[in-house]
């Protein structure tokens, strides 16, 4: 006769267990929640920090490289040479004081001097802009003499000049030098440049320009140049601050050598919030900076000819908000400002010396 064991009681936990155990559950996910987001809120931070340094580098090294080869003109300053501008406007004239200059925001819709009409309405108030003209060697010697005042140029090739119909450009040969617009460009070895009046006020390259058109330079007064002659590059940049496409304030560039289009100006960094620009005048010849002075005093006094070098400061925000848990407060232009949003933001401050005015 078979004998049943006796049933086992049942094992489990009680209630008061169970929810201790959801408390410790709950307590554990939330600091792995709070680990998550203050690693995730270091990583933006830190990320946006380094978008933000990266904006500013980019920025200064745009301006700063120009600001650097300012007036250049091939082998000599341009203090020392005859240069003649023979182009169609818009391309504007290129001499001793028009190397580099700017304007200075004297009040949040005032500049001084006046901000040209390519960029008026559109850089943003209480900031400065600055422009640079200069010519860029790239290569593009002349293969022989000018038979003639207005003669096709021929160059060597290959060159890094990328030539092409349009494209403005500078005749030099270390005494004068003319600034023209191709009319058309040829390929092939030698290339062929010519310069009509469709694109040029003159055809002719003469040693004074006044009044010549497309006739003759006259007696004397025709600038043959010759196979030691270079063909550069010209531009005339100016650079500004114009709210961006996001939305936010950007650095921008228009190139005065060209009419306003899709193309001009454009959007080169994000994020840049304003640009101060001071100049470093030399009144004593001596290549020493005797006093950094803002765009009106520079003009006011009629002393573009006498800047040796720039001081940019430019004050950069990061893209995304909420970085910070308080409003930041920064020095800027000589003001203190508390900021109306959680950006983190940086002044970068550079002196870059014109090299072509400083022997």
């Amino acid at each position: 006769m078979m004998t049943l064991k006796p049933r086992a009681k049942q094992q489990g936990i009680t209630l008061v267990e169970l929810m201790i155990a959801m408390v410790i559950g709950l307590i554990l996910t939330a600091g792995v929640s709070q680990i998550f987001i203050s690693t995730q809120q270091t990583h933006r931070i830190t990320e946006e920090q380094s978008r933000l340094q990266e904006n500013a580098r980019f920025a200064l090294g745009f301006i700063t490289k120009d600001v650097r080869e300012a007036g250049y003109t091939g082998c000599r300053a341009i203090e020392a040479m005859n240069v003649q501008t023979v182009a169609n406007a818009p391309v504007p004239n290129y001499g001793q004081d028009s190397t580099i200059n700017g304007n200075e925001a004297t009040s949040a819709t005032v500049w001084t001097p006046a901000l040209a009409a390519s960029i008026n309405g559109t850089v943003v108030g209480g900031t400065d802009t600055i422009t640079i003209q200069k010519g860029t060697s790239c290569g593009a010697t002349l293969t022989g003499s000018l038979a003639s005042s207005n003669a096709n140029i021929q160059v060597s090739s290959p060159n890094s000049c990328n030539l092409a119909a349009g494209d403005t450009m500078m005749i030099s040969d270390c005494q004068d030098a003319h600034i023209f617009k191709a009319t058309t460009v040829s390929t092939g070895t030698p290339q062929t440049i010519t310069h009509a009046a469709s694109t040029n006020t003159g055809t002719h390259f003469c040693i004074n320009q006044t009044g010549i058109g497309t006739g003759s330079c006259g007696t004397g007064n025709a600038k043959l140049y010759g196979a030691d002659s270079e063909l550069l590059s010209f531009t005339s940049l100016t650079y500004y601050i114009r709210q961006g496409a996001g939305g936010r304030n950007a650095l921008w560039v228009y190139d005065n050598t060209k009419a306003t289009s899709a193309q001009n100006p454009l959007e080169l960094i994000e994020g840049v919030e304003d640009m101060q620009v001071t100049y470093g005048v030399d009144t004593s010849g001596d290549d020493i900076v005797d006093a950094y002075q803002t765009a009106n005093t520079v003009n006011t006094a009629a002393n573009w000819i006498n800047v040796i070098s720039a001081e940019i400061s430019l004050l950069v925000e990061t893209q995304d908000d909420n970085l910070t848990t308080d409003n930041l407060t920064y020095t800027y232009n000589g003001a203190t400002v508390t900021s109306a949003d959680n950006r983190l933001r940086r002044v970068f401050t550079t002196v870059v010396g014109i090299r072509n005015r400083v022997q």
